[in-house]
């Protein structure tokens, strides 16, 4: 069993399996960022985000309002979560550092600086209190020490596969053909260094279910008149949605998701049918009945709907909800793609 001690310094981390202690300090330390490059002689303690944001600017800014900076305050999850009443929540929305668990092992939540979420250190600090990352830099005020975990799929696993997420990578075509979570959710960039050099890098922006633009990229919409099946001269909409870019399910992760396709039909004199949903890509909550609907990375569903008497266009719009049931007008929908069919 492992317990979580408050003590005066920090938070003590005992248990089987863990063999490591994380001092995090008082509010005070991280502020001053205490003696970063233990010049003083004294080894380092990395308590908060903070600490990091003087050599690391543009890293930090990128992080800083991101869904891992926010997501203990996100007043989304706070709702979900009943204010994280629910503890399994916290456990990935504030959690300890990923190597103080294990990587691909369900993580542990920490009781301080709620404002950093995910932070810098929950992927960063490494079990002996050292910064990790792509490469050993001694020369670096925090002596980062080169380890691949850091950049494995491993440290997203974690968290994000509660939901089988990384479950569902691993069977995709892009983990065949070597693309990773960070390809996609850590946007490339470049920067420049003291020296006036450049270098790329990867920005902990971590676009996602919040991003339209990325959305708009996972999927594509198709909308289209065919002859009914079974014949009769009859006419069917065919409604088509493939997963040509999203590398997991889409949607994936929480069951608060759900994409929706949905149509209606406009006869001569202007007037419009009620909206009708042709197909709605969730998995259900745990006590709800039904199958998981996700569209897996590489696959498509198509659905028919029978065109009505007296309709001369139908029109279809493509729905990306982070919450399933609200309405289309709230802030948490978003709709990914609308086409209309001119059917006389």
């Amino acid at each position: 069993m492992i317990a979580i001690v408050r003590a005066t310094l920090g938070l003590v981390l005992v248990g089987a399996g863990v063999g490591a202690a994380l001092w995090l300090g008082s509010g005070e330390a991280a502020e001053t960022g205490g003696d970063p490059g233990g010049q003083g002689g004294a080894k380092s303690q990395w308590l908060s985000s903070v600490q990091c944001k003087d050599c690391h600017a543009d890293v930090w800014a990128e992080w800083h309002g991101s869904h891992h900076q926010i997501a203990y305050l996100n007043p989304e999850v706070r709702a979900l979560s009943e204010d994280f009443r629910n503890k399994d929540c916290q456990a990935c929305h504030l959690p300890v550092p990923i190597s103080m668990t294990g990587y691909g092992t369900r993580t542990l939540p920490r009781q301080t600086f709620p404002d950093e979420g995910v932070s810098c250190l929950t992927c960063h600090l490494g079990k002996a209190g050292e910064i990790l990352g792509r490469n050993s830099v001694p020369e670096a005020p925090c002596k980062p020490v080169a380890n691949t975990d850091v950049i494995s799929m491993g440290l997203c696993e974690s968290c994000h596969n509660q939901h089988q997420t990384t479950d569902q990578w691993r069977a995709s075509p892009q983990a065949a053909a070597g693309t990773s979570c960070n390809d996609c959710h850590m946007p490339e960039v470049e920067r420049r260094l003291g020296d006036g050099s450049t270098r790329k890098g990867r920005a902990p922006r971590y676009p996602g279910a919040h991003d339209a633009a990325m959305l708009r990229t996972s999927a594509k919409f198709d909308v289209t008149v065919v002859a009914a099946e079974g014949g009769g001269g009859g006419r069917e909409i065919e409604l088509r949605l493939e997963n040509v870019g999203a590398g997991h399910n889409f949607p994936t992760e929480e069951r608060h998701r759900a994409v929706d396709m949905v149509l209606r039909f406009v006869d001569g004199e202007g007037k419009a049918s009620e909206w009708i949903t042709g197909y709605r890509f969730r998995q259900p909550y745990r006590d709800e009945k039904g199958d998981n609907t996700q569209l897996p990375a590489g696959e498509a569903k198509a659905v028919r709907i029978a065109v009505p008497e007296g309709a001369v266009r139908a029109e279809a719009r493509l729905w990306y909800r982070l919450t399933p049931y609200v309405e289309d007008s709230d802030p948490k929908c978003t709709l990914l793609e609308e086409r209309s069919v001119d059917l006389r």
